[in-house]
């Protein structure tokens, strides 16, 4: 795993500015703590930290192919390497490394912009060619690793996380408005949303190239519309599944350096510890935390399967003063707010994990794939009702009933599936935080319209598909990029590599099309006519059983405890800690001039939420307060940088740099 940078002069001048492109990838030496070179071609410029775990001796980048000058900088794992090395050795290309860097330049000089297509991992890489005058930057089809890019002063840049940017003396950082609204509802700044002005994602199956002036954005790969196959039975989605998730593991373990695994004794994390005590030959260590109590803490759950399958285990216990110290540390390691509170805690963890290995496996990605968010993935049984209200009373005389009763009913006046999604999806509900936000800032957002047509999209594009699958669909379309990314960053903030095989391209486009009832499955006939007369919320994990194909696989190789507990969700006592001394941080923090003057938030609004702890259940209240806070002390961080910006000026030291060349053929 590396840390990549680059920057293009898009009038065609030399990039001979070494200064800025070393300042730049010094940014991200927690990336790469292993190597750091440079590399300058004409207009273009790459810089890379590198964090060694393939090919150590062999793998150094920038990595350049001497024949035709394509230069590569590239962050990730290639795990079909040695499959595509065979493929290109037999068409006549020559190697001389055991690296997957080689692999992948060798296969973009081969097919360019076909090669994406070939590739099974995860990736983020750059492509210089200057016999075409192309800069190209490509994402892995899911967005495991990232890439971002902005332009300033004349120059085209890219980075594997924005704080690079701020070496340009070009650059502004400033706050995107959209991209913090698009925070308060969802945790995440979604799909093309961001958190700083004129900084953008390269997205997920997307590539980016520039040419003499012209920008083309390509499409390689798009998640897959569920289209449900009934005719392949249960049985055989179980050994689809075993199979599939195997070998997804077998590729995530390619590694010359000890790996180990995130563990929190729930089912997804305990079925890869019991595939790694098979398929990996070293002892396995595996890593949990939590917060000593006993509603907060998995670690007897991860203790329990530790010991069952003889891993070596370490756990960790954290404090509410040790949550709380690393919190400022990580907003600026994370480019904006925090999007879960256990971020903090995971910080924690990875430092403690760098002390024994560099990689470990994590469980992400189950959940949106078979179905574990009960609450939010069982709501179309709600949807039915509401669409059964409007055809027995009529659409305006259920919404004039619902908005009348309040609570629950208000789901009635949803005219659309998205618009019910979008009633039960969510952190901050939309209508509370606009009651929050200035009038110039709800201007500026524009009552999220560009936010709400993403999630509209998505849900016309699985028109045809059951609600239930709509719902999958678009979890694993946005929710799961605030998963990957807080994988990636909180653990290279520690220089650890997250590797995630519930997010193999090649699962994912098996089981969007396994039907949703071996995902989420009623406990009895008796059950599910007991839910009709509650709601999805309640009924969740109460009434029906989750991840069903799961916990049928984890039958087989985990202790029976393990299958059929619910799922915790590594949780943070915020409303606990907000009644102990947090609430008055928050008031200070929130109400204090310094924060009113930047005009985001209405003060009374604020002190009436302060003033009011709501008696939500999950922590919700705890959680709004906490991402308040979020936004706060992240844009203190970008008055700091304006600050020091100011003071210093652009004066800096230079080091040396290196680069490699490889000949081809």
């Amino acid at each position: 795993m590396c840390g990549i940078v680059g920057v293009m002069r898009e009038h065609g001048a030399p990039m001979n500015d070494t200064g800025l492109l070393v300042r730049m990838r010094e940014r991200l030496a927690h990336r790469g703590p292993d190597d750091a070179r440079i590399h300058l071609s004409g207009p273009a410029g790459f810089g890379f930290r590198r964090l060694s775990v393939i090919d150590r001796p062999g793998g150094r980048q920038p990595m350049v192919d001497a024949e035709t000058g394509t230069a590569l900088v590239f962050n990730g794992e290639i795990y079909n390497f040695r499959e595509l090395r065979s493929e290109l050795s037999r068409l006549g290309h020559r190697f001389l490394t055991e690296s997957d860097t080689e692999v992948l330049l060798r296969s973009w000089v081969q097919w360019r912009h076909e090669a994406p297509r070939r590739l099974t991992g995860m990736f983020a890489f750059a492509v210089w060619e200057p016999g075409h005058s192309e800069l190209t930057m490509v994402r892995d089809r899911l967005g495991i690793k990232p890439l971002f890019w902005t332009r300033c002063g004349g120059d085209l840049l890219f980075a594997s996380e924005p704080k690079a940017f701020f070496e340009h003396p070009a650059f502004v950082a400033e706050p995107d408005l959209e991209g913090l609204s698009s925070y308060l509802t969802f945790r995440q700044a979604v799909w093309h949303h961001g958190y700083l002005r004129g900084v953008h994602k390269v997205l997920p199956g997307h590539m980016l190239s520039f040419a003499r002036g012209r920008t083309n954005e390509r499409v390689y790969w798009n998640l897959p519309v569920p289209r449900a196959d009934v005719s392949v039975p249960a049985s055989v989605w179980l050994e689809r599944a075993e199979e599939l998730l195997t070998r997804a593991l077998k590729r995530c373990l390619i590694a010359d350096i000890p790996l180990g695994l995130f563990l929190s004794g729930g089912l997804d994390s305990s079925l890869l510890a019991s595939l790694m005590r098979r398929e990996h030959t070293e002892p396995v260590r595996s890593f949990s935390i939590g917060y000593g109590d006993e509603a907060y803490d998995e670690g007897p759950f991860a203790e329990a399967v530790a010991q069952h399958f003889g891993l070596q285990h370490t756990h960790l216990v954290l404090e509410r003063e040790q949550f709380e110290s690393g919190w400022e540390l990580l907003l600026t390691h994370r480019d904006g707010p925090l999007s879960i509170p256990h971020e903090l805690a995971f910080f924690h963890l990875c430092r403690e994990v760098k002390r024994q290995v560099s990689v470990a496996i994590a469980g992400d990605g189950a959940d949106e794939l078979f179905g574990g968010y009960g609450r939010v993935m069982r709501s179309p049984m709600d949807w039915r009702k509401v669409r059964l209200a409007h055809r027995m009373l009529g659409g305006r005389a259920a919404a004039a009933i619902g908005r009348a009763l309040g609570g629950p009913l208000t789901q009635l006046a949803c005219a659309e599936h998205v618009d019910h999604f979008l009633a039960v999806y969510h952190w901050m509900p939309f209508e509370e935080k606009w009651s929050l936000l200035s009038e110039d800032a709800l201007r500026a957002v524009d009552h999220d319209r560009r936010l709400r047509s993403l999630f509209r999209d998505a849900f016309a594009a699985a028109s045809a598909a059951d609600p239930y699958d709509r719902v999958l669909h678009v979890f694993q379309k946005f929710h799961l990029g605030c998963l990957l990314d807080k994988l990636d960053s909180v653990g290279m903030a520690a220089s650890i590599e997250g590797r995630v095989p519930f997010v193999d391209h090649e699962l994912v486009e098996c089981f969007v099309h396994m039907p949703h009832e071996l995902k989420l499955e009623w406990k009895s006939p008796w059950s599910r006519l007991r839910a009709i007369g509650c709601s999805a919320a309640s009924a969740s994990e109460r009434l029906d059983t989750t991840k069903v194909l799961l916990r049928r696989l984890g039958a087989r190789w985990l202790q029976a405890a393990t299958t059929v507990r619910k799922k915790l969700g590594f949780p943070t006592p915020l409303d606990d800690w907000l009644a102990h001394g947090g609430q008055n941080r928050a008031r200070e923090l929130l109400l204090e001039p310094r924060t009113l003057q930047r005009g985001l938030f209405r003060a009374d609004a604020l002190r009436a939420l302060l003033a009011r702890p709501q008696p939500l259940n999950y922590d919700f209240y705890g959680k709004k307060v906490w991402m308040l806070m979020n936004i706060e002390l992240w844009l203190r961080t970008l008055d700091e940088h304006r600050s020091a910006r100011a003071r210093i000026g652009s004066g800096e030291r230079i080091d040396s740099a290196g680069v490699v060349a490889l000949t081809t053929r």
